[in-house]
């Protein structure tokens, strides 16, 4: 049995302002949004040295009724071995290419697709049986993607040879996180990504996306970190922070043959490039910039879907006008509620022209 003081800290450590006198209250009067239960329950996790079962962890609404079901003392589990590394090799042609350099909407999807490898490589499942306790069909979510090249896409040449490597490991059973390099003839690109899961609230909704972890096998080779790294951090930060006002807006009509994905939501994506068109627009010299401009760094925040008919509203919120280039930072909103769905931090150079 764990003392009611040690998840007393944890509880106070996650729930800001939070005291034992608040533990009759639920979870939602807290303040507790989808992403800090995540959280919460990864950290109670590993402190008890064992999963909670999704059938159980729906029914604890309150600090309280926590503290009564870990009273029970769950058994501890074994520590998984280091995570195996991923290794793919290409070479750049038309498909892989935009604008004679390196595509930017390839490389996203390919880092996506590299890090989903692993986790259902790593789970022992198709992404299509992912499912948590309630058997319920689990979608992976990508929380935060940030790609740092060495020289500008655009340098990367067609026919150039590129050799990824990647690994992975997780935060509990509902937060993975992965390192992945792409190194090439012309220079080098670093990808981290953070992901979670997430089940539809709403069959008719993506606005109602409910979070959930799936069930990790025994022996699984995806290690677990005792601790949320710097880059979730990172993005609690950014997703608890205010945003600065708007130097520009504009809205975006998704186009759900290229924007949506294959189980009809948001594809994360498209987000950067549903950024750059917009970005044109506040540019505003026609097509000029895309013609010269190319990312050197690209940081994506992603906080929410939208559904095929919504439109977006795209802001920026600072420039910083360098020797190179120019470098932003934007939002992508549902225009429909407000919910603000992602940012982006943006450095691009004159690379071509």
């Amino acid at each position: 049995m764990m003392p009611e003081s040690t998840i007393a800290a944890l509880l106070e450590k996650e729930i800001p302002g939070f005291t034992m006198a608040r533990a009759g209250e639920s979870f939602a009067e807290l303040g507790v949004d989808s992403f800090a239960m995540l959280e919460l329950r990864i950290a109670i996790e590993h402190a008890i040295g064992a999963t909670i079962p999704d059938t159980v962890w729906v029914q604890l609404g309150s600090p309280a009724q926590l503290l009564v079901h870990l009273g029970a003392g769950p058994a501890p589990v074994a520590t998984p071995p280091q995570s195996p590394a991923l290794r793919r090799n290409y070479t750049l042609n038309m498909p892989q290419m935009a604008l004679g350099g390196l595509s930017e909407s390839w490389l996203f999807r390919e880092l996506g697709d590299a890090h989903w490898a692993m986790i259902t490589g790593g789970l022992g499942a198709p992404s299509s049986a992912l499912r948590d306790g309630n058997g319920d069909r689990l979608y992976a979510t990508f929380t935060r993607l940030r790609i740092e090249a060495t020289v500008p896409l655009a340098r990367f040449e067609e026919n150039e040879s590129l050799a990824l490597e990647g690994r992975i490991c997780r935060f509990g059973a509902g937060m993975f996180f992965s390192e992945i390099a792409l190194e090439g003839g012309k220079g080098r690109v670093a990808a981290s990504i953070m992901s979670s899961f997430t089940k539809r609230g709403s069959p008719t909704s993506n606005s109602n996306l409910l979070k959930g972890q799936p069930t990790i096998p025994a022996g699984c080779p995806i290690a677990d970190l005792p601790a949320m790294p710097p880059f979730g951090q990172g993005y609690r930060e950014r997703r608890s922070g205010r945003l600065a006002p708007a130097l520009f807006e504009a809205t975006y009509n998704i186009i759900p043959y290229y924007d949506i994905n294959g189980v009809g939501l948001l594809y994360f994506a498209a987000y950067p490039i549903i950024s750059d068109i917009c970005e044109l627009k506040y540019i505003d010299r026609a097509n000029g910039w895309a013609l010269e401009a190319s990312t050197l760094c690209r940081d994506v925040y992603y906080f929410a879907n939208c559904d095929a008919q919504d439109r977006l509203i795209y802001r920026v919120h600072a420039r910083q006008d360098t020797p190179a280039g120019v470098d932003l930072e934007s939002s992508l909103s549902r225009a429909s509620d407000g919910a603000l769905m992602a940012y982006l931090v943006t450095r691009k150079v004159v690379a071509r022209g």
